[in-house]
């Protein structure tokens, strides 16, 4: 495919494109006419055409993440270059309405914020003009050709960051791609890969060996806050479950393959816990289901099962009989983590691909995921040689490793060392990012930082 090519197929398909768009924006207003307390997304679905209200600071840097994970894992560097760049703005975009409430939520420097424009020509020529970047940062793997070619053009430096290239993804690109990936690629001043898998990905794609670095994991540099181990044990104190054993099931999935056949990941895990219940009467689950838009669902599915359950929005006291409680809150996790003996990593008892085990494992928690983590293949890789996470190919066996690690206070405490142990021989890809960064950015030093 060509840029011709790309170009007209992006154009044909607009209406479906602004109609996608345009519901996501309208479940969000939705979504924050029964929560007030969720921020609103300013000029949510106009923006995803370069129209925008808001006066926006100009000659900064603009970071692009997509959604959840990917905006999670900027928070490190945005401090850092917040630190190191005062004067320069930061402009941060999502492609999701759910990455976004977690930059307007929980960023920990002051940003400006709106929704990527699409990409078409006229929107992203029509950003760029409001903002006037020194300098774009694209996160993991976001190649947007007309973007590409706008910053080319106007001679705005494009990095693409902790890019990393899933199994999937890469056969895609490889069959429909062709020169249009390459060249988008090779209009960036560099590419930082993960790992060596994903710098391979990109170079068999086109890219030009020498604009490839491998500089590691963004997620491995977590900020932890310094008082979240008081915040657990205090929610624990004050809810009486110090004695309790507490597993928390992250980032949970509804069945890809639509069928009345299928079971949801939730539901094989309210069936583990109901099996950990025959020997472990009062364990709790803390179940938090990767999307806000199936809190109800979930809700739903735990009023037709016989299990105790409570919901985090209706109440932040747990009872003494509850079997199950839904954490149905955003920006939380963490929190959940910190209560929990044991953390089990979604989206991967069902065929979704799994989700970043680094949290859990930064906490130095016992970390348990499904078999299905083939989109994080290289991060799982040497957790999984280092016998640093638990992979269950079930829900009984879920059970019964739970029931095993619950009795077995030094069998955890191993997985849970070895887990942190790999965590934390990965760690600095933020230290390196700044330093590739370094040369785009050290125009714009203010002159009392110059040293």
């Amino acid at each position: 495919m060509n840029l011709f090519s790309y170009q007209l197929l992006t154009t044909l398909a607009m209406p479906f494109i602004a109609y996608s768009g345009w519901k996501r924006c309208r479940k969000h207003q939705k979504q924050q006419l029964q929560n007030p307390d969720l921020p609103e997304i300013p000029d949510c679905f106009r923006s995803r055409f370069g129209f925008n209200r808001q006066n926006y600071q100009t000659d900064g840097i603009w970071i692009h993440a997509v959604s959840v994970g990917e905006t999670r894992s900027i928070f490190p560097l945005l401090s850092a270059l917040k630190k190191q760049y005062p004067n320069l703005p930061l402009t941060v975009t999502n492609g999701s309405t759910q990455g976004a409430l977690q930059a307007l939520q929980f960023s920990p420097v002051a940003i400006q914020h709106q929704m990527l424009p699409y990409d078409y020509p006229f929107a992203i020529k029509r950003f760029l003009h409001q903002i006037k970047p020194k300098l774009v940062i694209m996160v993991e793997t976001e190649i947007w050709p007309n973007l590409y070619q706008a910053c080319k053009k106007q001679n705005i430096p494009v990095i693409l960051i902790n890019a990393r290239l899933k199994e999937s993804s890469f056969k895609a690109y490889q069959k429909w791609g062709g020169k249009l990936i390459a060249n988008a690629l090779n209009q960036t001043q560099f590419i930082s890969a993960q790992f060596a898998t994903d710098a391979e990905h990109f170079k068999a794609l086109g890219a030009e060996e020498s604009k490839i670095k491998t500089l590691g994991n963004l997620k491995f540099d977590l900020n932890i806050a310094e008082d979240l181990s008081d915040r657990a044990h205090n929610w624990k104190q004050q809810n009486q479950l110090l004695e309790r054993p507490i597993w928390v099931a992250a980032s949970t999935h509804a069945h890809p393959i639509h069928s009345e056949n299928k079971a949801s990941e939730e539901q094989l895990i309210l069936d583990a816990h109901q099996e950990l219940l025959k020997s472990q009467p009062n364990a709790l689950l803390i179940l938090v289901p990767r999307h806000a838009d199936r809190f109800q669902p979930v809700a739903d599915l735990l009023s037709e099962n016989s299990l105790i359950w409570q919901q985090r929005s209706q109440s932040n006291e747990v009872k003494t009989d509850t079997q199950v409680y839904l954490a149905d809150s955003v920006g939380e996790l963490m929190l959940w983590f910190s209560v929990a003996d044991i953390a089990f990593i979604g989206g991967s008892l069902v065929p979704f691909g799994g989700h970043n085990i680094l949290e859990p494992a930064a906490l130095n928690k016992p970390v348990l995921s499904g078999p299905n983590y083939q989109n994080l293949a290289a991060l799982f890789e040497p957790f999984v040689n280092q016998e640093g996470v638990k992979i269950v190919d079930n829900s009984h066996e879920l059970a019964q490793t739970l029931e095993q690690l619950i009795t077995h206070k030094s069998q955890a405490n191993k997985l849970a060392n070895q887990g942190y142990k790999c965590f934390a021989q990965q760690t600095g890809a933020v230290d390196r990012t700044l330093q590739a960064l370094k040369p785009y950015l050290e125009p714009y030093l203010e002159p009392h930082l110059e040293s």
